[in-house]
């Protein structure tokens, strides 16, 4: 019997983009320009110009741009790089099951790899749509294991998905495909310990994961090996990096109705700028605000919350009150919910220094509270639950099923679009925006990826 990697290797090697729903080709499209916007934003911080420091200093010359700053270093480096740039703001977006953010990894590997080898734009979204949905497929067999291990799933299982796009844009056969992947377990890491100082180290997972695909692909064409049961074997990814007894793997998830059976469908798009478990409570939170509800008017905040949400953005809870870096606070329901509700708002510019210094904020951080939902879903779908309780003797009470932006509440694609725009230019000026939107938009007959690098460099 074949490895998953080889039948996973067998079914990319022959996908074309006539096996895609149109309305897949869409949404692929809209995630490509999203990702774009929100790697545009970051290039905006200092934490833009650290990233491309570093990229200059460890890439050299090379053939692959870094988004928005137009350097150009080898491949691997840029593909680190950009997607780096593109978790930045924890605003990319996320397939809700695995908790895996595709876009990211996928695009800054599909970017940096095929300008380097010149690649069309057809052969770019087919290798990005067909990447995408093995990586959402690998990330359902663990059922929230990586996270309670201490690992974000990204970086585990990120590489794979990874080494099998840029395998197939350097024109690797089958085999040596299973090889890059194979590869990628060993470069498998990613813990979660920057949460508790609030580090940047965490950030650097879709980047890496992207690093370790495109260095997997060029070991494995120079005729490296890789072992072809990466995934299942008893020293692979999983049994290695989720050692708890409780946790049954979902091998059935990988390959049932694989090319008729879209998971990439269960992608969902980021209203906010942080750990996307938060959305729907910031949902009910503005919904409240949007009805009158301001921070001076409260006296107590409860939200009840799924209990495996509550050890990734509600303890400890000294840390999510009291962030100690916008990094920690976007991962803080405590922080995140104060803000928006003293601001009204929380988007790209959001988690600023003076936010996370100012006593407003952080007093009503002070009085948010949380406990166990008994009702709440599995991670297919979040759900937000915010009860007020004001000065004035008011209960104020919202519950958000689904958490806006994935396919049960979907975000328009011109809700898509403004989101673009609106991160772009904190970056770009308007007519090269608009370049880039047309680009995207026809990706499918663009000749080559050069008009699409430039027109998101500055």
């Amino acid at each position: 019997m074949p490895s998953y990697t080889q039948s996973l290797a067998q079914w990319f090697g022959r996908f074309t983009l006539d096996d895609v729903p149109s309305d897949l080709v869409l949404h692929a499209k809209l995630r490509i320009l999203d990702t774009l916007g929100v790697a545009l934003a970051a290039s905006s911080l200092e934490y833009g110009e650290v990233i491309r420091n570093a990229a200059q200093a460890l890439g050299g010359e090379g053939g692959s741009r870094i988004v928005a700053f137009g350097d150009r270093v080898a491949p691997a480096w840029a593909a680190m790089a950009n997607g780096m740039l593109a978790h930045a703001l924890i605003f990319d977006d996320t397939h809700n099951e695995s908790i895996v953010h595709p876009s990211s990894p996928l695009l800054s590997t599909t970017l940096a790899v095929g300008e380097a080898v010149d690649c069309g734009g057809e052969e770019a979204l087919t290798a990005f749509i067909g990447a995408t949905e093995i990586l959402c497929r690998i990330g359902l067999i663990a059922r929230g294991g990586f996270h309670k291990a201490g690992f974000q799933p990204t970086a585990i299982v990120g590489p794979v998905g990874a080494a099998l796009l840029a395998s197939r844009l350097y024109g690797l056969d089958e085999a040596k495909m299973v090889n890059a992947a194979g590869l990628t377990g060993s470069f498998a890491s990613g813990i979660t310990e920057s949460w508790t100082d609030g580090t940047w180290a965490q950030l650097l997972h879709p980047g890496w994961a992207a690093h370790s695909g495109v260095a997997a692909a060029l070991l494995a064409k120079s005729g490296y090996s890789g072992p072809a049961t990466v995934l299942e074997g008893r020293f692979g990814l999983f049994k290695t990096h989720v050692q708890q007894p409780d946790v049954e793997f979902a091998w059935n998830r990988v390959l049932a109705d694989l090319g008729t059976q879209w998971e990439s469908r269960r992608i969902s798009f980021k209203p906010y700028p942080c750990a996307h478990v938060i959305h729907p409570f910031l949902d009910a939170m503005l919904a409240l605000h949007r009805d009158g509800l301001h921070a001076v008017d409260v006296q107590r905040v409860v939200c009840p919350i799924a209990e495996y949400m509550i050890g990734v953005v509600c303890e400890p809870v000294d840390e999510k009150r009291r962030p100690a870096s916008d990094a920690q606070a976007r991962t803080s329901l405590q922080y995140s919910l104060a803000e928006a509700l003293v601001r009204g708002k929380l988007d790209a510019l959001g988690y600023r220094p003076d936010a996370l210094r100012d006593r407003s904020i952080l007093d009503l951080a002070d009085k948010i509270e949380y406990t166990v939902d008994a009702t709440a879903p599995t991670s297919r779908h979040f759900k937000g639950w915010v009860i007020v309780h004001t000065k004035d003797g008011r209960v104020l009470e919202r519950i958000e099923p689904f958490n806006r932006g994935s396919p049960d509440n979907p975000l328009s694609e011109a809700a898509v679009v403004h989101k673009f725009e609106g991160n772009a230019a904190l970056a770009l000026p308007g007519a090269r925006i608009g370049d880039l939107l047309s680009i995207v938009m026809d990706l499918e007959n663009q000749r080559s990826l050069a008009p699409l690098m430039r027109a998101c460099s500055r």
